[in-house]
């Protein structure tokens, strides 16, 4: 068999994700977008199931779901539905033996219609390292509109960028604050103090004895247009 459809394909990966992504959701399932490197992960029930996302069906899609294996209770292919029909009796027998299974999407459709033709094999929740990172970004990011799966060269939203954005906004409406006036105040995470004192992206500066500023580069990235999303989400949410 051909492990490749060879067809004229002319969209992005990226734009399967936003019907996957309705899809799910209207099943119940919390969704998020590259995680961890992950196309797409889903949430229900205290199940986590991954979602891989290709324009064919080949190799690289397979080692992709295999290694997912170890951080999700079951793992989803997605692929456009001509690459399906090219091939369907071939894709179903191997993803059913590898225990995955099978989304597509009409991207030769305006309707971009999704149909799952094969459910995954569900098991117990993983206990690994990798899966307990997983979850712990998966549930630290609350803005996740940045994010769509199968993106490549494009900033990704990571739980701690985001909270240290959410902080940012805090203290430009506050001017300078204590982590726990950041905690109580604007909501920010519990450990704000960490973040503020290992200042990753040196967005911070320290004006007095536990009290803290944005620096120049904090005030800078407010206005970067990459993080225009998140930045009014969070300046919304200003609890003062």
């Amino acid at each position: 068999m051909r492990l490749i459809w060879q067809g004229v394909m002319n969209f992005r990966e990226s734009d399967m994700y936003a019907p996957l992504k309705a899809h799910f959701e209207g099943l119940g399932y919390a969704v998020k977008g590259e995680v961890k490197g992950i196309d797409m992960v889903l949430m229900k029930d205290n199940a986590l199931i991954v979602v891989e996302m290709k324009k064919s069906f080949n190799m690289s899609l397979l080692f992709q779901a295999v290694k997912r294996q170890s951080t999700a209770a079951a793992v989803f292919v997605a692929i456009p539905r001509k690459a399906f029909e090219s091939e369907r009796v071939q894709i179903l027998q191997i993803l059913e033996k590898l225990e995955f299974g099978l989304v597509t999407v009409a991207m030769d459709s305006p309707m971009r219609l999704v149909e799952v033709h094969l459910a995954p094999n569900m098991k117990a929740s993983r206990n690994t390292k990798a899966a307990k990172a997983l979850i712990a970004e998966f549930s630290g990011r609350i803005f996740d509109a940045d994010n769509i799966g199968g993106s490549s060269g494009v900033k990704i939203m990571t739980a701690h960028k985001e909270r240290s954005l959410q902080i940012a906004c805090a203290l430009k409406a506050l001017g300078t604050a204590s982590p726990a006036q950041l905690v109580r105040d604007y909501g920010c995470y519990e450990k704000t103090g960490q973040i503020l004192r290992s200042n990753f992206y040196g967005w911070f500066e320290k004006i007095d004895k536990g009290k803290y500023a944005l620096s120049k580069l904090g005030e800078a990235v407010l206005d970067d247009p990459a993080f225009a999303g998140i930045v009014a989400f969070y300046n919304k949410e200003v609890k003062l």
